[in-house]
């Protein structure tokens, strides 16, 4: 029963899939339907008939060449056995030629000697010489000179023969131009890449090795690709005023600032942070203190600038007979005049009412300024801690591995507290100013004022 289930499910799906067979391997191929499980069973049958003839086929044609495969098999052993033979007397071969080489290269280290050490010498200069061409900046004229002494390098690395006297003095030759480029200043029509990225044809002031002026604009030559650009960030005014007027002397003698170190202590210059650098570091709260410093400054000037005018105006009424009312002792005396005719008691009380009403505007906007000096390094102090809070942060976040960004974060935070200071310490004299001269000016009123008292009791008394 299990035989015929498999019969009848191998010959329904060879039916299936019988358009994708050809027409010799399928008996089944022809487009006749089935009509019974008889005609099913039968063409199963001659399926089965059909196969069994191609295997017995497939199996007479590997007999036959069964012969062949052995005599193939036979040669490829032979063959092996050939190679294998061949092989072992290279190898012999091998090893006696490196013996021989062995010989020989001890033969030429005892015959060159201390040459040895000389020639290693020789590489080692001429490896350091070809770098340092590369990264002068008189390479901006010649810019091909180091590939002679870099093939020099390698030949005398590589080679075992001893290098000619031509190639040594290729070595020279280099150097004595190096030097003598090197004590020279030179005009130049170069490419400069601009801050825009454009590259734009000017007029290159070369300073022997050490610079490479435009105009008032110090500029940079990148050895790795060939190119002279001109640099984000220049030097202070008072240098590059200097570099303006050596590009445009035409004769006599001008100061200049160079760099002797090639670009080392320039990029250290470069790199030190400026003014506005410093105030953005500070950030919010650095900005805060400059703007409340500011306000600060300003009503201390002005109330400087007032008592200044106030007090010479008292002056000028201490010296006066004629009783002006555009001062505060002018008013004083005015109140006294108006009430001469009161009692001591009265005209003492009058008197005092008038000094205090000149109080409030000598003494205008003296707290707010107190109040200024001593927020504004109270603020200082809070964007240092903020600053060393987030640097702890970072340090935590990535390691005390790089030293830098620890120093760059502390110096951030301390940013603010130089602000603060800064502003504090002048608005401190200014205040301290603006309360001496309106102290000042009230010690004269109440003089003054009580002269007049005292003057009114003796005639009284009389």
């Amino acid at each position: 029963m299990k035989t015929l289930l498999s019969s009848i499910l191998c010959a329904l799906s060879l039916v299936l899939f019988a358009p994708a067979l050809t027409a010799a391997n399928n008996p089944f191929a022809s487009n006749a339907e089935i009509g019974s499980l008889d005609e099913l069973l039968e063409l199963v049958k001659q399926g089965r008939i059909e196969q069994s003839k191609s295997n017995q086929q497939r199996e007479q044609r590997f007999l036959g060449n069964q012969s062949t495969q052995q005599s193939e098999l036979d040669n490829a052993i032979s063959q092996r056995k050939a190679l294998e033979l061949e092989s072992e007397k290279l190898e012999a071969d091998y090893d006696a030629r490196r013996q021989e080489l062995n010989k020989l290269t001890q033969r030429l280290e005892t015959r060159m000697g201390s040459l040895t050490e000389l020639f290693s010498h020789l590489q080692t200069a001429t490896s350091d010489t070809a770098s340092q061409l590369q990264q002068s900046i008189t390479s901006v004229e010649l810019p091909s000179r180091s590939v002679e002494l870099e093939s020099l390098a390698d030949h005398l690395g590589n080679s075992r023969s001893l290098p000619r006297i031509d190639e040594i003095e290729k070595l020279w030759f280099q150097l004595q131009r190096e030097m003598v480029e090197s004590g020279k200043v030179k005009h130049l029509n170069l490419n400069v890449i601009n801050t825009d990225g454009q590259s734009v044809n000017a007029d290159v002031v070369r300073i022997g090795a050490f610079n490479l002026l435009s105009g008032d604009r110090y500029l940079q030559y990148i050895p790795e690709t060939g190119k002279v650009l001109d640099l984000n960030k220049q030097p202070a005014r008072y240098i590059s005023g200097y570099a303006e007027d050596f590009t445009h002397s035409k004769e006599g003698f001008n100061a200049v600032a160079i760099d002797p170190t090639r670009g080392a202590l320039l990029n250290m210059l470069l790199d030190e942070p400026d003014f506005v650098d410093r105030i953005e570091q500070g950030g919010f709260i650095g900005y805060v203190i400059l703007i409340i410093g500011a306000i600060g400054i300003i009503l201390a000037l002005e109330r400087i600038m007032y008592l200044i005018m106030v007090t010479r105006k008292v002056a000028d009424q201490t010296r006066s007979e004629t009783i002006r009312s555009d001062n505060p002792l002018g008013r004083i005396l005015l109140s006294y005049k108006k009430n001469k005719n009161l009692s001591l008691e009265s005209l003492e009380l009058k008197l005092g009412e008038a000094i205090l009403r000149e109080r409030g505007p000598l003494e205008k906007h003296l707290t707010l300024i107190k109040i200024i000096s001593v927020i504004a390094p109270l603020l200082g102090l809070l964007g240092t801690v903020t600053g060393m809070i987030n640097t702890f942060q970072t340090i935590t976040l990535f390691g005390t591995g790089d030293p830098k960004l620890m120093a760059g974060g502390i110096s951030q935070a301390l940013v603010t507290t130089v602000l603060g200071l800064s502003v504090a310490i002048p608005v401190v004299f200014f205040h301290t100013l603006a309360n001496t001269r309106s102290k000042a000016v009230l010690s004269v009123l109440e003089e003054q004022s009580t002269g007049l008292v005292a003057e009114k009791a003796e005639k009284d008394s009389d």
